[in-house]
């Protein structure tokens, strides 16, 4: 065989070898970029950002406002529609004692994807206000609600204890108290703000 036809085997060999590599890189390149699906659950692919703290006030001025329907109340707590009773207590407490309530910057991400940790001041009137650290919020059916276990904790502060409803007393693993003395009932005043719930 002459050596210029075995130039020639070679050279096809090595074609044929440069063709079958760039097909191979090219399937390799197509694979590697292929765009690949990622899944997110679904809390992840619905948390909501975090509210500020004026919206946080006007869920707690809502909650306490009398001149509001109790159906539009219910929006306003984690479990709101199963617990009516509790929003005639925080309506009655603030309306006897006065108390309001005032979040304050900064709003936290909270313990999951759906709620948020904030720093509520307790006031009443002629007292310094006593912060209440680490209350939370939950995002529930596309509204910001107070947490039950914190809603009843606030109430606990500003009613007295027979004024407690029963759930709250289950909810935060309290027994109903009763005062010293029982011709002299306990005065909402005198409250201090109780050790935050259990985290959800």
């Amino acid at each position: 065989m002459t050596s210029s036809k075995i130039a020639a085997l070679a050279l096809a060999a090595t074609t044929a070898f440069s063709l079958s590599a760039c097909s191979t890189d090219t399937d390799a390149t197509t694979d590697t970029v292929a765009p690949t699906e990622t899944t997110m659950s679904p809390t992840e692919a619905m948390a909501p950002s975090l509210p500020t703290a004026e919206e946080l006030n006007a869920l707690l001025a809502l909650a306490a406002d009398p001149n509001v329907p109790v159906e539009e109340k219910t929006k306003t707590v984690q479990g709101g529609e199963t617990v009516p009773e509790l929003f005639q207590v925080m309506t009655d407490s603030k309306l006897e004692s006065g108390a309001e309530f005032q979040v304050v910057q900064p709003i936290l991400p909270g313990y999951t994807p759906d709620s948020v940790l904030a720093t509520v001041n307790f006031m009443l009137p002629d007292r310094e206000p006593q912060p209440a650290e680490n209350v939370e919020f939950i995002y529930e059916d596309g509204h910001w609600k107070l947490s039950q276990s914190w809603a009843c904790t606030l109430i606990t502060n500003t009613v007295t204890p027979e004024q407690v409803p029963p759930l709250c007393n289950e909810t935060l693993g309290n027994e109903p108290a009763a005062p010293e003395n029982p011709e002299v009932p306990a005065s909402p005043e005198d409250a201090e703000m109780p050790p935050a719930p259990p985290a959800a």
